[in-house]
């Protein structure tokens, strides 16, 4: 796909009798223009086997090839494969396990490519092998002059991101078919996932800022899966449902471009993407015997040295954990070296559902829970000046009145050490803001009644149900201040509109 673009403006028209561009004014005039050249290919095919509908076999393959690439290496062939095994055709299995209907075994390996994303945005990285210029003004003997200047240099290795996926599953029904269940259990692996060389050669080095990114990084992720389900209905009438599933997932960096000198308890690699570096709370000193006594203290005994945060440590600021320190061990000194690279990003790790139906006669009602785990959010809020404290801060902080040990005194934002965020070593990157967002929710819940058609038929109507429906109703989690389900991945929690809870009563009439 080809697109060209030019446009003209000029304002101030002498008349309207005159409709062409040198009739108007020169004191605001603009050109401006724009041109790309997209292009995509792809071959594909697929070839299957079946044998009595109890082996079966499938190899497909892709040849995609895309603009954004250099021209050695436009295209990337992803194969892939998958083999199914209908176990319950098996003589030896029919023959001998009634209670089962029916029993496959299925596994797939496949690549998939991916054309990749600058490193931090949504934006597709076009053209990274050509040379970029960014327009601008320069002054050239006294005068203002438009230039061009160099952007990103050209990275002329520059290709597909690769990701193979490998998954075994087993799917069943037994029971005359009451019962249904699937289970998988998949790895993904990506490679060539575009990173800047940030790590090795910093953005203030000459020329950091110019250098491209590189296909270099690689990613891990295993988990499993799987959805069960059983209906059947008692001898009294009463007709029922219940089903079940739940999903984990468990990424991991495999290689990474890390700084030179990185502490390894602060390492991105063999952790989780984008998990979060944090100092680790250790509770609130709670008057000033405990600043100077053995509760602020190393394991070594001997007083910790908050000087690299703080000049002077005051009744309730916040205690940190002493980690590590230049030598990779714990030395009295909080400072930049204690903070650590967790096990958590704010993903969910588990996501699982629950559906109930209910029947009898007229009636009906519908249950459908939803939850997840393992997931943080990183809560900073807006306060102080700029705005309100949480509620749950202000009742439990500390005070002269309630010396606590747990929660710490409250200033305006970023007035203290441990919610200052200006720099990399700053302690507002700490654990106790660090909120978990597991939560259990009744996503949805209808009763419903059907009255009798000996009734409805009087009326003309077929049917009428009358009905009330809830969403949201209710949510179990720690988190009180949020809404767990909307974390958007940003700092400022509170900035996400939170679920509604609805409450509807309704009729369904069909005539």
């Amino acid at each position: 796909m080809n697109d060209a673009y030019a446009g003209v403006y000029r304002a101030f028209f002498l008349s309207t009798a005159v409709q062409v561009l040198n009739a108007g004014s020169s004191i605001q005039q603009n050109i401006s223009g724009s041109e790309y050249e997209r292009r995509h290919l792809g071959y594909f095919g697929r070839v299957g086997y079946n044998y009595k509908e109890k082996y079966l076999a499938e190899f497909l393959w892709r040849e995609d090839g895309s603009y954004i690439f250099p021209p050695n290496s436009r295209f990337g062939f992803f194969p892939g494969v998958s083999v199914g095994w209908r176990i319950s055709e098996e003589g030896f299995f029919k023959n001998n396990v009634r209670f089962v209907d029916n029993l496959k075994f299925r596994a797939s390996y496949g690549q998939v490519g991916a054309e990749p994303y600058l490193p931090g945005t949504t934006n597709l990285a076009e053209f990274q092998y050509l040379s970029s210029y960014n327009q601008g003004n320069i002054a050239f003997n006294g005068t203002v002059l438009p230039g061009l200047a160099e952007g990103v240099a050209p990275n002329n290795t520059f290709t597909w991101e690769r990701q193979k996926n490998l998954n075994f599953g087993l799917d069943g029904t037994v029971l005359n078919n009451k019962l249904n269940f699937t289970v998988d259990v998949f790895s993904n692996r990506r490679d060539k996932a575009l990173l800047p060389p940030l790590g090795t050669v910093p953005a203030t080095a000459i020329p950091g800022s110019q250098l491209p990114p590189v296909n270099y990084g690689s990613l891990q992720n295993r988990g499993w899966e799987f959805s069960v389900d059983y209906h059947n209905t008692t001898f009294g009438g009463l007709k029922y449902s219940i089903g079940a599933n739940a999903g984990y997932a468990q990424n991991k960096v495999l290689v990474f471009d890390e700084a030179p000198g990185v502490p390894d308890n602060q390492k991105q690699v063999g952790k989780p993407y984008q998990a979060n570096v944090a100092f680790v709370y250790d509770g609130v000193f709670k008057d000033a015997s405990e600043i100077n006594g053995a509760m602020g203290t190393s394991s070594s005994g001997k007083q910790l040295d908050y000087s690299a945060l703080v000049s002077t440590l005051r009744p309730g600021d916040m205690k940190f954990k002493d980690i590590s320190g230049p030598n990779g061990k714990p030395d009295g000194v909080i400072d930049h070296y204690d903070q650590e690279r967790l096990t958590k990003n704010t993903n969910f790790k588990m996501t699982y559902g629950i559906t109930l139906n209910l029947q009898y006669k007229g009636f009906d009602a519908s249950f459908l829970f939803q939850g997840a785990t393992g997931g943080l959010a990183d809560i900073y809020t807006e306060s102080g000046l700029i705005g309100n404290f949480l509620a749950s801060d202000y009742s439990h902080r500390w005070s002269i009145d309630n010396p606590s040990s747990v929660y710490p005194r409250l200033a305006d934002r970023a007035n203290t050490y441990y919610t200052d965020r200006s720099s990399g070593g700053s302690g507002g990157h700490n654990t106790y803001n660090l909120k978990s967002t597991n939560y259990l929710r009744l996503k949805n819940l209808e009763i419903g009644y059907t009255l009798p058609s000996t009734i409805t038929r009087k009326a003309a109507i077929n049917t009428l149900r009358f009905y009330v429906n809830a969403t949201n109703l209710v949510t179990f989690s720690k988190m009180k201040d949020f809404d767990p389900e909307i974390y958007g991945g940003g700092n400022y929690l509170g900035q996400y509109y939170p679920q509604l809870r609805v409450i509807s009563f309704g009729a369904t009439v069909n005539f």
